[in-house]
């Protein structure tokens, strides 16, 4: 960890065998640490102009390392100084990339084209941004092509929920028909996700903070995407802000589907609630069965049943039967605008 310091591992090893030891002969280090002569050398001389050994007077010479609560403390300032002018630096650095090759008079460009190969670097990137809370836009296809869609995971939102980042994601209907598309879903709901449903999204889009967007670039004659665009600050920026909450207001809550205690009626066992939820998501009979490993048949039956106990000839009356005896509601832990921290650390 000493690395994190500015120290190189030979370094890190050298001082922390001089901690343990206290005073040390020079001669005896490459023994200790297992190092050749002249890495130990040329390490004992960038600790002491770090200030973390000093040299001992006597023959043979010897080393003692320095206080670590006070040395330690005194790089630790010095590199958080080096890192907060690195961020400054790339703060510059980031305003001439944003107006590199533009009229003068487009200084406040807003949008920011990123070709195929870096998209899933940006979406990485700006999730590591997140402090508050990310919205998202899922559906197929995905950058990786897999035939299940449980191997595909975003670890990055798993980090995130942990640290309390709030999660907000939309599926179109299309992720929870396709193989392992539940298995997934149900890993980020039970890492703190807020997941809903809804059929035919327009796109995907990724929110964070909402201070930026990224969303696929405009597709070339192939139909196939082409990169994507960075969206900051802007009345674009609101009108995609907007255009989520419109979509999230309207989309069936998934928490069913993962069994959370919050979404179910004492009136149903997890299995109707998860078999409700799909039903009203839209999808086909046999994508229900699909995804639970049930027969057809079994799905037709135990949906009758459901009809029968709300006393429904059709599934949109089973529907408005749900949403009136509150089967199928919100889980959310927060309402829409809700607090956040107040701050956040980190490049």
């Amino acid at each position: 960890m000493l690395t994190a310091l500015g120290l190189s591992e030979d370094e890190a090893r050298i001082y922390v065998e001089l901690v343990r030891r206290g005073t040390c002969r020079t001669d005896r280090l490459p023994g200790l640490c297992g190092l050749p002569p002249e890495r130990v050398e040329a390490s004992l001389a960038a600790l002491s102009s770090q200030g973390l050994l000093s040299h001992t007077r006597g023959d043979p010479p010897q080393v003692i390392a320095s206080p670590p609560d006070i040395a330690g403390e005194a790089l630790l300032q010095r590199r958080t100084h080096e890192l907060r002018t690195a961020r400054a630096t790339l703060a510059l650095l980031a305003a001439e990339y944003r107006t590199a090759a533009v009229p003068v008079e487009a200084e406040q460009i807003s949008v920011e084209f990123a070709p195929d190969e870096v998209v899933a670097l940006r979406i990485e990137q700006i999730q590591r941004r997140a402090c508050e809370e990310v919205l998202m836009f899922d559906l197929p296809p995905y950058v990786a092509q897999v035939d299940d869609l449980a191997s595909l995971s975003n670890d990055r939102e798993l980090e995130q929920l942990a640290a309390g980042v709030r999660y907000r994601t939309v599926y179109d209907r299309r992720a929870l028909e396709g193989p392992g598309g539940l298995v997934r879903i149900r890993r980020y709901v039970e890492a703190g996700e807020e997941a809903r449903s809804a059929t035919g999204l327009p796109m995907k889009l990724v929110i964070v903070d909402r201070e930026l967007a990224v969303l696929p670039a405009p597709r070339d004659g192939s139909g196939t995407d082409t990169g994507c665009v960075v969206v900051r600050p802007s009345p674009l920026l609101d009108g995609l802000i907007a255009l989520f909450e419109q979509v999230w207001s309207t989309s069936l809550p998934l928490a069913p589907v993962t069994g959370t205690k919050e979404a179910l009626s004492p009136e149903l066992t997890a299995s109707e609630a998860q078999l409700l939820t799909l039903l009203l998501s839209g999808m086909t009979d046999e994508g229900i069965a699909r995804q639970l490993g049930l027969g057809r048949r079994t799905v037709l039956r135990r949906a009758r049943a459901l009809m029968d106990r709300a006393g429904a000839a059709t599934r949109m009356q089973l529907g408005w039967y749900a949403a009136q005896r509150g089967w199928v509601r919100a889980a959310a832990r927060k309402s829409t605008g809700g607090e956040g921290p107040d701050t956040c650390d980190g490049a």
